[in-house]
């Protein structure tokens, strides 16, 4: 949510004119003043400051942090005239922002990163744009500046259709995966986000429990959690309650498989004779992994501690642009 700040009654007449145009909240005067923007700081996503740029490089600067986590700061004075995006231009969609509102108010929008003045897209937009994760903040700048300087920039383990991104040479390099690689020229790193998780495990088994063996795995393993988009079970697990709960938590799909789909891979792994004749399959994280990454790549193979058992998995298609 956007929150307007203005201090002045013309600033006060904009916040208005903006507010009949696109959904916010104003605020005029806030009393104590610092106290109040920075609780608005804390609470909200995007902030519009009506005042001089002095006054919010004055109260912000103690809590600035950094571009992946700052809300979107512009300042506009209180004509209208200029829209200004100063903080978190591209990971918080400043930038954008401050286009959208520049064409409400008929202003001039007043955009200072590099790569958008010279009509390029930086390694975080590069990110943001098609939904992977960006870890490594100093290789994106290097990288980044590589680029505005007007170098070719490779891309490794994937093709993208954007200028001055090379898919067979560069001066820099960006490759998308989830684990570290090494190179001999500036790069960094970019996260799909397309693990699935296969899972197995007892009926009841208590969430905390089945998250907590999930996440020691991950961390084990150089995997991150916000890099998982499904996980996925066979059908008896459909209602399992740690498994829907953790669906929901993490806020990403959950996948279960009939006996049919599952006896019809189930060849490529190691069986169970017990969960045979329990469920009629003989294994459950591997084939359903298999599945739910459309036959993609194992990861890791199956892992088992107290009934239950996890296999990773990627859907290799998000590669492929």
């Amino acid at each position: 949510m956007l929150a307007v700040i203005s201090l002045t009654k013309g600033g006060l007449e904009q916040a208005e004119k903006l507010k009949a145009l696109k959904a916010c909240h104003v605020f005029h005067k806030p009393k104590p003043f610092k106290e109040e923007v920075l609780r608005i700081y804390r609470d909200y996503d995007q902030i519009l400051f009506i005042m001089a740029t002095g006054i919010v490089v004055r109260t912000l600067g103690p809590v600035l942090g950094h571009k992946s986590s700052d809300p979107a700061v512009l300042v506009m004075d209180e004509k209208g005239k200029h829209v200004i995006s100063l903080l978190s231009g591209h990971l918080g969609g400043a930038n954008a922002l401050t286009h959208e509102i520049a064409g409400l108010l008929n202003s001039v929008p007043v955009i200072t990163t590099s790569s958008d003045t010279n009509n390029l897209l930086s390694v975080d937009m590069l990110a943001e744009k098609n939904g992977w994760l960006l870890r490594d903040f100093e290789g994106a700048k290097k990288v980044t500046a590589l680029l505005v300087d007007g170098h070719k920039i490779h891309t490794h383990n994937f093709k993208v259709d954007e200028k001055a991104y090379d898919d067979q040479n560069g001066d820099g390099l960006v490759y998308l995966g989830h684990k570290d690689m090494t190179f001999d020229k500036p790069n960094v790193r970019l996260i799909p986000k397309n693990l699935v998780l296969g899972i197995g495990c007892r009926k009841n088994t208590p969430y905390h429990i089945l998250e907590a063996f999930i996440m020691v795995v991950l961390r084990e393993h150089g995997f991150e959690k916000e890099a998982v988009s499904k996980i996925t079970s066979a059908w008896v697990k459909k209602d399992e309650n740690c498994l829907n709960v953790l669906s929901e938590a993490w806020q990403i799909d959950f996948e279960t498989y009939d006996k049919d789909q599952l006896l019809s891979v189930e060849t490529l792994f190691e069986s169970s004779e017990f969960v045979k004749e329990t469920i009629g399959v003989g294994c459950v994280s591997e084939p359903s992994g298999y599945l739910g990454s459309d036959k993609g790549s194992c990861l890791l193979h199956k892992i088992k501690k107290q009934g239950m058992t996890l296999s990773i998995w990627e859907n290799t298609k998000c590669y492929t642009l």
